[in-house]
């Protein structure tokens, strides 16, 4: 295993564990000032196909085509528009971490999380800042699929989250 590899996998952990404890703590803010944040639609959507899972053969296959797109195929999308095409391409010129780059990723990524619903929610801004550590991981690995990994891993974690956080 190389040393990039071991970067992304010591990472991925730290990375999930910040953008999980950033939504709780805009979550408990809003709540002290009184603003209602729903969670975005597609958790509240994804809640409900792992508990209907078991209900049926025709729901347990909706249930693994849905954590198969969550967990692997929507991350390495995601990685490749807004860290290679939206952060990478613009920042080529720059030898180094491009910040306004990687700022427009970030935003664009979380804004895109609300492409069918209103925001901002609780997630928002914890997105924001999971698109900023990718790009960071991105520039300090120089493998898009290392950010990907991350990504996958990180939707992963929160899926296996999901039963222990109320609706």
């Amino acid at each position: 295993m190389n040393e990039r590899m071991k970067t992304t996998l010591r990472a991925w952990p730290v990375v999930a564990a910040l953008t999980i404890a950033l939504c709780a703590l805009t979550k408990i803010a809003a709540e002290a000032l009184g603003i209602d944040l729903p969670d975005q639609q597609n958790v509240g959507t994804l809640r409900a196909i792992l508990l209907k899972a078991f209900d049926s053969p025709v729901d347990f296959l909706v249930c693994l085509y849905s954590l198969a797109l969550v967990v692997a195929v929507l991350p390495a999308a995601e990685e490749g528009i807004f860290r290679f095409l939206l952060f990478r391409l613009p920042a080529r010129a720059a030898p180094r971490f491009s910040p306004l780059a990687a700022l427009v990723s970030a935003a664009l990524f979380s804004a895109a999380h609300y492409i069918f619903q209103p925001f901002p929610d609780n997630a928002f801004v914890a997105l924001f800042f999971f698109g900023l550590a990718q790009c960071w991981l991105y520039q300090k690995t120089g493998r898009l699929w290392c950010a990907a990994l991350d990504h996958a891993l990180f939707n992963l974690t929160n899926i296996a989250l999901l039963p222990f956080v109320p609706a």
